[in-house]
């Protein structure tokens, strides 16, 4: 061969040649490598009747040339003489694969996407490609419906790649990659139907695999440590780049790994699901507020707000350290809270789900002495038909009321003839919905105010 070539490159050539050729074959291993440190998985398949390894490369691999490869991965001596149920392992890198589709189920707020290099206007129903990238600010969520029926969530402050989304075609198998940058994703998995299907999530410092559960992922702004926390099903999690690397840890429902920057990797049992105190409270005030079972066990709380069961259009979130949590306001309406409490460690728990009412009925008053008497004014916020009732007792709370007005339209009372001595007020408020299909109405009264009459 060598010397064919001497014959069309003169010795100054040769000697540039040689040069390069030595040079490429000294990079050769170190691309080789990178290669394999991108996508070392492999998938298993049956040679069949009828198969030829050429006819494979030409319908299932990227080049026709790619049969070499598998060729010798396999040991295979001689390519035409492969027997009939022979296993074969082909690098997935090397696979043909349609694009695979995510949809824009739900979402609020500020959300950015970005996809081949431009910015896209989120609207429901929107088709995300392999390649797309999704930032969410403070207060603002998603929620990606896949192909195959996952669900993937994206929380407030979170960066998010959607990295890989396709649809192998030799193993009719779906190949998903999520890549965590920032912040929270949660999985919601659909059993995965075919030994091949992939459904991964990777962090800067590790990577995680499932098939078919229910589990979150968040990287720690701070330390930049990954936790992985599985709700349903087993979730596999590698420190590093590779689930082929020696660091790796199944953890089942109810537990949780940590992977951090150095390559360690811990497991833990996550907190059992928190109580909240009155759950069938409706949620009537300005903020909302929802107080947990304190437990010693747990420093904080965090709450997930969706318009439903599943969680996918989510409405708000929170988190506080200690045993009370608060919100901003919401529309009213009926919704879903999902609580966990935060452990030491940094691992969020196990979640309780609940069910609550949202009907805004703030009150408020206050009472003066005016030209034609004492003046009782009560204010508030809330929609649908409010009635007002003020009741006046005279020395003490706890006694009969001497006034007391119900059904009462306006928001102001004018007493005329109140004795010398002390009295103590309040006024309460009912208020209907304004939803035809919901009949309770909310009664909240005002604490008891003292006023003493001296004429």
């Amino acid at each position: 061969m060598f010397g064919d070539v001497r014959n069309f490159i003169p010795p100054s050539g040769l000697r540039i040649f040689a040069t390069f050729l030595i040079f490429a074959l000294a990079c050769a291993p170190q691309q080789s490598a990178a290669q394999k440190s991108r996508d070392s998985e492999q998938i298993s398949y049956i040679f069949k009747r009828g198969d030829t390894l050429f006819d494979l490369a030409t319908k299932y691999l990227r080049k026709r040339s790619d049969y070499l490869a598998v060729q010798r991965i396999n040991r295979i001596a001689n390519p035409r003489q492969i027997p009939m149920g022979k296993s074969l392992l082909i690098p997935v890198y090397l696979l043909k694969y349609r694009p695979s589709e995510a949809s824009l189920s739900a979402f609020r707020g500020d959300v950015s996407i970005a996809a081949g290099g431009q910015n896209l206007t989120p609207v429901q129903g929107l088709d995300l490609e392999e390649g797309s990238r999704i930032t969410t600010a403070a207060r603002s969520f998603l929620t990606l419906q896949l192909e195959d029926g996952s669900r993937v969530s994206i929380p407030s402050n979170s960066n998010v790649r959607i990295t890989r989304l396709r649809h192998i075609l030799l193993t009719d198998s779906v190949d998903y990659e999520i890549a965590v940058d920032m912040g929270r994703l949660r999985s919601k998995v659909a059993p995965l139907q075919k030994k091949a299907d992939r459904y991964r999530v990777r962090t800067p410092v590790a990577v995680s695999a499932v098939r078919g559960t229910d589990y979150r992922t968040r990287v720690d702004e701070i330390s930049g440590t990954a936790f992985s926390e599985t709700v349903e099903g087993e979730v596999v999690v590698a420190a590093g780049e590779s689930l082929n690397s020696g660091n790796l840890v199944a953890i089942p429902a109810g537990t949780g790994a940590a992977a951090t920057a150095t390559g360690a990797l811990a497991k833990a049992e996550l907190l059992p699901p928190p109580e909240l105190l009155d759950p069938a409270k409706v949620q009537s005030d300005a903020a909302l507020q929802f107080a947990v079972e304190p437990r010693a066990s747990a420093i904080g709380h965090r709450i997930m707000i969706a318009s439903d069961a599943g969680f996918v259009d989510i409405v708000a979130e929170g988190q506080e350290m200690g045993a009370v949590i608060e919100l901003p306001a919401i529309p009213n309406g009926r919704y879903f809270a999902k609580v966990t409490a935060l452990a030491a460690d940094g691992f969020e728990g196990m979640p309780a789900t609940y069910s609550f009412k949202r009907q805004l009925s703030t009150l408020g008053g206050s009472a003066d002495a005016g030209d034609f008497g004492y003046r009782f004014k009560w204010f508030g916020e809330g929609e649908g038909q409010r009635f007002y009732r003020l009741q006046i007792v005279k020395d003490s709370k706890t006694a009969i009321p001497i006034i007391d007005e119900a059904a009462l339209s306006t928001n102001t009372v004018t007493l005329s003839e109140l004795a010398d001595g002390e009295y103590y007020w309040r006024v309460g408020v009912i208020q209907f919905s304004t939803d035809p299909e919901d009949n309770e109405a909310i009664e909240k009264w005002t604490d008891f105010e003292k006023l003493t009459v001296a004429n």
